[in-house]
Order: structure tokens, then sequence, then C-alpha cells
């Protein structure tokens, strides 16, 4: 299937890949803003990096309920409003005249992102199967990856105009979900109102072992990047490189492109591998890639490494999401990959005091060889599992 006729068969696809894009804004198009709204707003730095927090914070404990909901009144009903108040709120920032109110409007934000992250990956689980569910869920991972690499630019450049600027850019949410009211069915398989509750999936037959390696996965994935990778790096390259934030940045993208190239390969990948492998295969490429960054004394040899990151984050993100999908019931989806977006948040949240409260006490480069070693252990580890019950259900149908 070529990937050109996924967008002309259906527009629901684009619509979905247009909200990734607009969920993944909320943090990686204002860091590089925070010097601005620190000089505009005359606060600490501390303070600014609340604008940060105060979004992805509320993911971490209101996304299960977000879930839960989406599967009892139906998707459509949830993603239009998200988009609407994603786009609204993070726009809204520069009417204020109060930082205090403007944490909150983020707060609000970042729940909406929430749901939003939440609805894309659920509804092309709802919509799709097999194959093109795999290349889709890859695809996803690709406009994931293109955002995260593409914002920070895009943003430093607005916010050289003013801090106002990047804020802005959040109607697009709105500007997505007009086309979503006509074009976005709610899928026929959803259990909307249907009398059901996670707790009697958790509590039924179906073996939990899989979806808690998952999670356990998926916080792995973003505890490493937000981490190590968009924390300890940066100030690696700063401090022994004497790299500027604009170098930084571009070296900061080339994990995106190989991440990009490999998740597109997800359903090939799935043919020579179990999801299970996949993703331990991409926290050993995660692990040699960071502990090569931390002995690194060359540019050249940190951006090699960088790229062998991104092939990780190609390997494990899009698999995890994939593998989510194909092992939850229609009438839990919802749910489920609520569970996958809350825990995503956390990893997120921790991440980057974890790496820089350890790095304070052994420095940034003994932090990405203790970080690279944990995550290579745990890779390897994986593949050394012969026969578990894990790796014979979390494996993708082929």
């Amino acid at each position: 299937m070529k990937r050109s006729q996924i967008f002309q068969e259906s527009p629901a696809t684009t619509i979905i890949f247009a909200s990734t894009l607009v969920a993944v804004m909320g943090v990686s198009l204002i860091s590089p803003v925070l010097p601005a709204v620190q000089e505009a707003w005359n606060i600490t730095e501390a303070q600014a990096s609340l604008l940060l927090s105060a979004f992805t914070l509320p993911g971490v404990f209101l996304t299960i309920p977000i879930g839960i909901v989406i599967d009892r009144i139906g998707r459509k009903r949830i993603f239009i409003p998200s988009l609407v108040i994603f786009g609204l709120s993070g726009a809204g920032v520069v009417l204020l005249s109060s930082f205090e109110m403007i944490l909150v409007l983020r707060a609000i934000q970042g729940a909406a992102s929430s749901a939003i992250a939440t609805l894309t990956v659920t509804l092309i689980g709802d919509l799709y199967t097999g194959e093109k569910r795999r290349t889709l869920i890859g695809m996803n991972a690709v406009f994931l990856a293109v955002g995260a690499a593409g914002y920070p630019l895009l943003g430093g450049a607005l916010a050289t105009l003013s801090w106002m600027a990047p804020f802005i850019c959040f109607l697009l949410g709105v500007v997505v979900a007009l086309p979503g009211i006509v074009f976005l069915e709610e899928p026929s398989n959803n259990n909307s109102g249907a009398d059901t509750s996670i707790r009697e999936f958790v509590t039924g037959a179906a073996p939990m072992k899989p979806y808690l390696v998952l999670y356990t996965a998926i916080f792995g994935i973003f505890l490493l990047l937000y981490g190590a990778q968009l924390t300890v790096v940066p100030f690696i390259l700063a401090n022994s490189y004497e790299y500027s934030s604009g170098v930084i940045g571009l070296l900061l993208g080339l994990p995106a492109v190989t991440m990009g190239l490999t998740a597109m390969q997800g359903d090939r990948l799935l043919q020579s591998f179990s999801s299970f492998q996949s993703i331990a295969l991409g926290f050993t490429s995660y692990g040699i890639g960071l502990v090569i960054v931390s002995m690194a004394n060359s540019v050249y040899t940190v951006a090699g490494a960088l790229l062998l990151f991104g092939v990780g984050q190609g390997l494990a993100e899009p698999i995890t999401d994939t593998a989510l999908n194909e092992l939850a019931p229609d009438e839990f989806r919802g749910s489920i990959m609520s569970i996958r977006t809350s825990v995503l948040r956390l990893g997120t949240t921790i991440g980057p005091p974890v790496f820089v409260g350890l790095a304070t006490i052994v420095g940034y480069a003994q932090t990405l060889l203790i970080g690279g070693g944990a995550a290579l252990l745990v890779g390897v580890g994986w593949l050394l599992v012969r026969g578990s019950q894990t790796s014979r259900v979390v494996v993708s149908d082929q």
C-alpha cells in the first residue's frame, strides 16, 4: 500500500495526522520561547519553566478519566471540543495580564492535548486493522518526530518578533477541528454508551502482564527522551563544545530524522521481529547512543550517536502503540490508550528533574553513561528472554 493512497482514501487520516502535529506543539514550540517570556514578564527561570510543567502535569492525572469518558460517550464528541479548547486556551494566553492565569490556561491546554494525543492513536486503532494500522501508526510517529524537530526552530524564530507570536500558532487546533466536524465519523466498532468499565477489563480474564510491560516501556522511552536527549545533551553541547542554541537545536533534530525513517518501516520490522523484540532493540539503540555521547570527544561522534538514538526511538515508540492497539478490545481502547498517554506524560514530566538532579551529583557525562547503561541493560536483558509469556503475547499479528 502506497502511503500517498492513505490520504486519498480517507480525509480522516489527514485530520488525525494534523491533530498529532497540533498536540505536539504544546512543549516543543514553547521551549525556546522561555527566555523571551522570562524577560517580558520579569520573572525567574524557574517561574518561566512552569509554562512547560503546567502543560504536562495535568495529563498525568486527568488522561485516564478522559479515556474512560472517551469509551463511554464516543471519540468524536471528545476529539473536536479538545482541539477547540487546545487552540483557544493556548492562544488566549496573549490576552491575559496575570502570569498565574496564564499557567491556568496552560494547564487547561495540557489536559486538552492529552485527550488529543490519546484519541489520535485510538482512532487509528478503531478505524484500521492489520498492515494499514501498522503503517498509519508508524506515519503518526513520523509526524510526531517532524513536529518535535521543527517546532523549536519555528518557536525560536517567532519569539524574535514577540514572546506572544508562538502562542498564536495554537489556533491551528481550531483550524483542524473545523474539517473534523465534517469528515471525521464515529468509529462503527466504538461501544459508546455501553455499560462497561475499565475495571471490568482489568479484573477480567485477559492477562495484564503484556500491558504492564508496554506501559513500562513507554515510561522508559519518554524518561530517556526528555531527561537524557532533550535536557542533558543540550547542556553537554553548550558546556563542552560551546555551541549556540541554534546549532544545538539542529543537532537535537537529528534523532527525528532516523526515528521517522525507522518508524515508516514498522510493518516490515514486525515481519521479522515481535513487538517485544523490536522494543528491546530500541532500548539497546538508546543505550549505545547515550553511552557514546557520554564518552565522545568529537561533535561528529555525538551526531552519529544521536542518529542512533533516533533509530531506537523509531524501533520502540510506534511499536508500543501498535502492540497496545492490537491487544486492546474495541470497547476499552480509549481507556487503554489513555493510560498510555498518562504514563507518557509522567515520563516527560519527571525525566528532566531526575536527570538534572543526578547530573548535579555526578556530572552530565556520567549521567548519560548511567542512563545509557541502564537502557542497554534493559534492552539486552529483554532480548535474552526466551519463551516467556510476555514475548509470546506482546506480538503483532503477522
